[in-house]
């Protein structure tokens, strides 16, 4: 390695990753432009109590992730650098530096400010009891501490993200034709501070090796600025939030369509834009069931349940999602409703997923159960019938 130009280069990396102010290093821009290996990122990670470097390498199709101990992934760095790419850049919190090959054959490098203020949380392998266990992107979003432990407020959010994770792993084992896809569009309205969107990011391309394109939805540009100042200081190249509203987002063609806690009838609004975007699975777990509740019509059948108000107000939430669920099952979904997460950690507990089949559909059926319903409790419509119907 003595007579190597890119030593120096390699030199601040070793540096960096002793006094423990390493990021992330990412080696770009192809040597032979038909090469399959389109991009290197490289963390620190911490396995068996030993510091090794974790080599992400991103083909079209696919990413395939190795572990390296220092003197080995120093070894494969050199390797890869004089090899396939000629961009290299390295991330510290003291500084960033960048070595580039110039059209003549010389090699320049750069110094700049540094983009992060904070390394990132080291992946340990002992952390093996949960599908999330090992995402660092819970560091970065606030849900673990700098030793790695789970933050005393967070213990609730953790158990929620890590219940998401195990449904949609579930769900995923009834979606073969999801790996075929290249890449899977998945698209989360009302994203918040991006705690899931992360999640399934992070569970669908590391854990799963699924090429996936998300997009977050957030009203809030605060949220949405966060949540991609994140992504990039994570390298989640393909993870984006933009700005803007459930009811007048224009979804483009959409493989999973997630809608967690949107408000009343947003939850509806997500809902007809997923079917109409030809989503193959879509998620919701509603909340503020208000429109149903302001429509229940007091009878006399129904009277000793309508007349004390918090009964009224869940007999809205079980009128509004089963409704939500038929209508699903009347445009060709198979759909569950089930406890998303315990009431010990969160209010907003129920979820509705429907994946979509491609079985002859008696619509007639679904429609007449539901005006059943209607009739029942002297509801007119739904606001997601009205939705459907154009």
């Amino acid at each position: 390695m003595e007579k190597s130009p890119y030593l120096p280069f390699i030199e601040k990396v070793k540096t960096s990753i002793a006094q423990d102010t390493f990021v992330r290093l990412s080696l770009s821009k192809k040597r032979k432009a038909d090469d399959e290996l389109k991009k290197i990122i490289i963390r620190v990670s911490i396995i068996k109590n030993t510091r090794h470097l974790t080599f992400v390498y991103r083909y079209p199709r696919k990413d395939i992730t190795k572990n390296y101990p220092l003197e080995k992934a120093y070894v494969e760095l050199l390797a890869l650098m004089q090899k396939y790419f000629l961009i290299y850049n390295l991330f510290t919190t003291i500084a960033d530096w960048t070595l580039e090959h110039l059209p003549k054959g010389n090699i320049k490098t750069k110094q700049k400010p540094p983009t992060f203020s904070a390394t990132p949380y080291r992946l340990h392998d002992k952390m093996k009891n949960h599908l999330i266990a090992k995402a660092d992107y819970l560091y970065a979003l606030g849900i673990l501490n700098a030793q790695g432990n789970i933050k005393k407020d967070k213990g609730d959010k953790y158990k929620q993200i890590n219940k998401f994770v195990e449904i949609i792993d579930a769900l995923l084992k009834n979606q073969k034709d999801f790996r075929q896809k290249a890449p899977l569009k998945v698209v989360d309205m009302g994203a918040g501070k991006g705690y899931l969107t992360f999640a399934l990011y992070d569970y669908l391309h590391r854990q799963q090796n699924i090429k996936t394109e998300i997009l977050g939805v957030e009203i809030r540009k605060d949220l949405v600025d966060k949540s991609n100042a994140i992504a990039e200081q994570l390298s989640f190249e393909q993870l984006h939030f933009e700005e803007g509203f459930i009811q007048n987002y224009e979804l483009p063609a959409t493989d999973i369509l997630i809608a967690l806690h949107a408000c009343d009838t947003a939850t509806d609004d997500a809902i007809a834009k997923g079917i109409a975007a030809g989503a193959q699975l879509i998620l919701c777990a509603p909340c503020c069931h208000k429109q149903i509740r302001q429509e229940i019509k007091d009878s006399n059948t129904f009277h000793s349940v309508l007349r004390h108000g918090i009964l009224k107000e869940r007999q809205a939430e079980i009128l509004t999602d089963t409704i939500r669920a038929l209508l699903l099952e009347s445009k060709g979904y198979k759909t569950k409703v089930f406890e998303f997460i315990s009431t010990e950690h969160t209010g907003k507990n129920l979820m509705i997923a429907a994946q979509k089949h491609h079985r002859q559909v008696d619509c007639e059926f679904f429609l007449s159960e539901i005006q059943k319903l209607k009739n029942a409790f002297g509801i007119g419509e739904h606001y997601l019938e009205k939705l459907l119907r154009g």
